[in-house]
């Protein structure tokens, strides 16, 4: 699959579109730097509003497209262009894309990249990038799939060190404590570019983590400016299955609100955004509650309405006008 992915891409203008979340940009970092060498050029976009690739984000001058953790719109299709689907989310056909490299089972999109086109790869940097993209799509440390387990412990021993957390008596990895600095772009800015940027421009993960490289300590700098804005508290009221809450915030911060806010229910902070609602759901580890097929289940009563995601952690966007209807369904569902 990997020689196959090259072959495609050699001498061709390539874009590469990923989500804006950590699986999203450190996949298609992944990709960039698989293919930086022998394609044209890359370009990357990085998106979230919605959560699909559409025919006004595809550059005119590729020929090839490669969607990474984000599904692609079947507009793009039969346009002329090589589209290549890389993702673990589910999606019904991908008949209609020339390569798809795609498994469900997959905790995120990196490891799936790991497993199918990296080839067991010691390289460092490599193992940094799947691993801050499976903890950033709630991977957890004691279910690292192996041999990716095994080669991160030999060849980046610094980042698999175990630290004592200080909110609970449990531990983390020193990798964990440099993912949610990967989220702050499409916090503070409503895209992943900058993150992604970074990610592009190296080739060892060290600029990165040390905070030497001047987009790391862009993002340290928004990771300070997102701190008040963490600290928001708005009214919470029980809609059928799900806490709910309704913000109007300048910033993307309605996940981590909702991650700081739950308690014993799934919790839903939904932010609006202009003509567009932007929702999270959280779902406490205890419960036995899929936020991602919870949220697949409107699809089929609202126009606008994308959602999705992971068992504990899912999102969806729709349109203002589509808001009172969500809410009714919330009721019944």
């Amino acid at each position: 699959m990997r020689e196959e992915l090259v072959e495609v891409c050699k001498g061709k203008k390539v874009q590469i579109c990923s989500h804006w979340d950590v699986d999203g940009v450190c996949s298609a970092a992944l990709i960039y730097h698989l293919l930086r060498g022998t394609a044209a050029f890359v370009k990357t976009k990085t998106k979230g509003i919605p959560f699909l690739i559409t025919q006004e984000d595809i550059d005119k001058e590729s020929e090839v497209i490669i969607c990474t953790d984000i599904r692609p719109s079947p507009e793009i299709c039969n346009k002329g262009k090589i589209i290549v689907y890389i993702d673990h989310h589910p999606i019904e056909d991908t008949k209609c894309f020339d390569i798809a490299i795609h498994n469900p089972s997959e905790h995120s999109t990196t490891t799936l990249i790991y497993n199918r086109l990296m080839n067991n790869s010691k390289d460092p940097y490599v193992l940094f990038l799947t691993l801050a993209g499976y903890f950033g799509d709630q991977g957890k440390r004691d279910k690292i799939p192996e041999p990716l387990l095994s080669n991160a412990n030999e060849a980046i021993p610094d980042m698999m060190q175990r630290q004592e957390s200080s909110f609970n008596q449990g531990y983390y990895l020193e990798i964990e404590r440099h993912v949610s600095l990967l989220n702050t772009g499409k916090r503070h800015n409503w895209n992943g570019d900058i993150p992604l940027e970074l990610l592009k421009s190296i080739d060892t993960y060290e600029p990165f983590t040390n905070n030497i490289h001047p987009l790391a300590v862009q993002l340290q700098q928004y990771r300070a400016m997102l701190k008040q804005d963490y600290n928001r508290t708005p009214e919470i009221r029980q809609v059928g299955k799900v806490d709910c809450a309704i913000i109007t915030e300048p910033r993307n911060i309605q996940g981590v609100l909702a991650a700081r806010l739950i308690k014993d229910r799934p919790i839903m902070i939904m932010n609006v955004r202009g003509d567009i609602i932007i929702g999270s759901l959280r779902v406490p580890e205890n419960l036995d509650f899929n936020a991602g097929d919870f949220l697949e289940g409107f699809h089929q009563y609202m126009k606008t309405y994308l959602g999705g995601g992971h068992e504990k952690a899912a999102g969806f966007t729709l349109n203002k006008d589509e808001l009172e209807l969500f809410i009714e369904l919330l009721k019944n569902a």
